[in-house]
């Protein structure tokens, strides 16, 4: 092989290879463009678009405009005005600053520049073809500036011939000025797309007017709003769990003092406080803007600027994952139920009537006359009066007899029992001691009860006759009433029994299961399905985790094991023994890059694996801190297995008792999985379903 010397590249060959580091695709150029329009205080910014940019594009803003005596220099390779000395580089307060975007975007495309500052007399307009400047000249325009791009990469074929098809790469576009939009509320933004308006922005400085134009007023509503400071760093914007997952992270927008980034760092935080709230595979949407000082984070990372570092990364982490958490921390379960309907049901024709109606009693009674017949009045015209006065007293009777029979009942939980494994058969049989037998009290005492029949937590079965009434209890019986006819004589009574009722301070109502699976509760005017098995399962979680962060007793091993490490793990052992001592291992330096390890932690009355040693030190070594996914993992298999199951039937005081538990202890709304916990459906949603409103 023959040696070739070394040569100076040609300054075209240096500007072809500068723009592909720049302008890698149209929305590359356009964000490069859109940038310097922000930078220069525009306050309205169009961009137009033909063909995904591939044919043309336009940017144009009301900013401040390009001086006549700076124009030759705008196009040259790094020429800037934002920043002067290298220090800048440690402080960037601009969106723009290497000076690169228009020598690229011109390197490879025919741009037109037209431009004109406040109070000009007229503007100025340059056509640059290839980097190349071949015409200055005066023009009239507005104040600001607009460029126009035409056939991008069309002297690099090879580059040209990379590009996606023009409805991809205007995908790309699309979803650029969607950040855009998000990013800088103040602003209003026009994007046209092939002669179409996409997005429009009313730049009145409110994020959720920026949320509404993108996303639209349904899903505003359902977001969170996110707000506060911790470690030197302000958080505001809003997250989307539950429903609003989508299953990728393109909804996830991350805006650094106005600047748009991307941040493994930031994806993971988010990732980690919606956790539980979120179902495996989904991931949670977020408008989320980081408010910090300018020179703890480093934005000069790659010519893109979409990277970043930042100086103190687990203060960033954990800043961002308390404040999310914050956001509904104290939000009662019962208001964070999802939807059942999401679309409105088909309008129906209105049926036109032409036949006329013949009521049936009108029918037989002409029928009678005709044959001469006189109709009997006991049996055409019942006496309404009377037998509504016999239904009314039987509801009476039932009534008062339910509101003693709940005060009498005894509720056994299923989580007293200090053992928090136990099995779902035991409490099974446990639960059929769970009601007391009644006593029959002929005394007409005043009953009190806050109670109508049907929230009972208590089924019975009612036998009637003229002579004598007998009450049994029956947990799993059906309520049988008979006919109004045979009750004559007042029911016998329980004695009053003042015993505070579950439900007795809950502003909830229980109707009853269906499927043996979905609890119905009644809660003010909206109808609650709850899943039994989801609230058992994350009740359960609940008390296995708070059990696990209450025990940090760990495991001595029978015999020390002696594990070698790479330098950097013996390192990071060195420099965090007192943090693997607070996780539960016990290990002593044993020299030559060896450790000594004398005790792992206990999870669940289980010795964690040797193995999770070296996945603390890997954690370690990455600037985290020690988590617990594995535990938490492993506690979320435990719940579910011994969770109760979709299908299986539960006596009364057994539902009743998880619906408490979750009222009162104000649990997550999704189950470990992230599935919903209960979905609503609103009072005016079945009207409109059985089309008793029409809006």
């Amino acid at each position: 092989m023959s040696l070739k010397h070394i040569r100076q590249l040609s300054q075209d060959v240096i500007g072809q290879i500068a723009a592909g580091e720049v302008v890698e695709r149209p929305a590359a150029a356009i964000k490069e463009l859109v940038e310097n329009s922000m930078d220069a205080g525009a306050t309205a910014i169009t961009v137009e678009i033909r063909d995904g940019g591939l044919t043309s594009f336009r940017v144009v803003d009301n900013g401040s405009g390009i001086q006549p005596s700076d124009i030759r220099l705008a196009f040259e390779r790094h020429a800037t005005s934002k920043i002067s000395t290298a220090d800048d580089l440690y402080s960037i307060q601009t969106l723009g600053f290497r000076g690169e975007a228009l020598a690229s975007i011109a390197a490879v495309s025919k741009l037109t520049c037209t431009t004109r500052t406040k109070n000009a007399d007229f503007g100025i307009s340059v056509q640059n073809n290839g980097g190349i400047i071949s015409e200055i000249k005066e023009a009239a325009c507005p104040e600001g500036t607009a460029f126009t791009v035409k056939d991008l990469f069309y002297n690099a074929p090879v580059r040209r011939k990379f590009m996606k098809k023009p409805s991809t790469e205007t995908g790309y576009v699309s979803d650029l000025m969607m950040r855009f939009i998000l990013s800088h509320p103040q602003i209003s933004f026009r994007y046209i797309a092939d002669g179409k308006t996409v997005y429009f922005s009313a730049g009145d400085g409110k994020l959720e007017s920026a949320v509404m134009s993108i996303y639209g007023l349904n899903t505003l509503g359902k977001l969170h709003r996110v707000s506060g400071h911790m470690n030197g760093l302000r958080l505001d914007g809003f997250v989307g769990i539950g429903e609003l997952a989508r299953g990728n992270r393109t909804h996830q927008t991350f805006i650094l003092n106005g600047r748009m980034i991307k941040s493994n760092l930031l994806t993971v935080s988010l990732e980690e406080a919606c956790r539980q709230r979120v179902m495996i595979g989904r991931f949670p949407i977020c408008i989320l803007h980081l408010t910090m000082p300018f020179e703890q984070a480093d934005v000069n990372v790659h010519p893109n600027k979409w990277e970043v570092r930042f100086q103190n990364e687990l203060g960033i982490r954990e800043a961002v994952t308390t404040l999310i958490q914050d956001a509904w921390r104290d939000k009662p379960t019962l208001d964070t139920a999802e939807k059942l309907f999401d679309e409105k049901p088909a309008p129906v024709s209105p049926v036109k009537i032409t036949t006329p109606i013949v009521s049936v009693q009108t029918s037989l009674q002409s029928s009678a006359t005709s044959n001469n017949i006189k109709p009997d009045e006991s049996n055409t015209k019942p006496d309404i009066k009377k037998e509504s006065a016999n239904v009314n007293n039987l509801h009476t009777t039932v009534h008062n007899i339910s509101n003693n029979i709940s005060d009498n009942i005894s509720h056994k939980s299923i989580f007293n029992n200090p053992n928090p494994l136990q099995s779902k058969q035991a409490y099974m049989h446990s639960s059929q001691e769970l009601l007391p037998p009644l006593k029959i009290n002929t005394a007409n005492a005043p009953l009190k009860s806050t109670f109508s029949p049907v929230e009972k937590p208590n089924s019975i079965n009612l036998a009637a006759n003229a002579e004598s009434t007998n009450l049994v209890s029956a947990p799993n019986s059906p309520v049988s009433i008979p006919a109004p006819k045979v009750v004559q004589e007042e029911i016998e009574q329980v004695t009053e029994q003042k015993i505070e009722s579950a439900f007795s301070k809950l502003s909830v109502r229980m109707i009853g299961v269906v499927f043996n699976t979905y609890i119905i509760l009644e809660c003010n005017d909206r109808m609650l399905l709850c899943d039994q098995h989801a609230v058992h399962e994350r009740l359960l979680f609940e008390r296995m985790l708070k059990a696990c962060e209450a025990d940090t007793a760990s495991q001595m091993l029978l015999t020390p094991l002696l594990i070698k490490l790479t330098h950097r793990e013996y390192e990071v052992f060195l420099d965090s023994q007192d943090a693997l001592h607070n996780a539960g291992f016990d290990a002593a330096d044993f020299g030559d890059l060896t450790v000594q390890l004398r005790a792992v932690p206990m999870v669940l009355g289980a010795a964690r694996s040797t193995d999770c040693f070296r996945d603390a030190l890997d954690e370690l070594a990455d600037g985290r801190q020690i988590t617990n996914q594995k535990r938490t993992e492993r506690i979320i298999q435990m719940a579910c297995k011994h969770a109760v199951k979709g299908g299986e039937k539960l006596p009364e005081e057994g539902l009743f008792e998880l619906v408490r538990r979750m009222i009162t202890d104000n649990v997550t709304p999704t189950c470990p999985h992230g599935r919903p916990l209960i979905v609503e459906v609103t009072h005016r949603e079945l009207d409109k379903r059985f089309r008793r409103i029409q809006n």
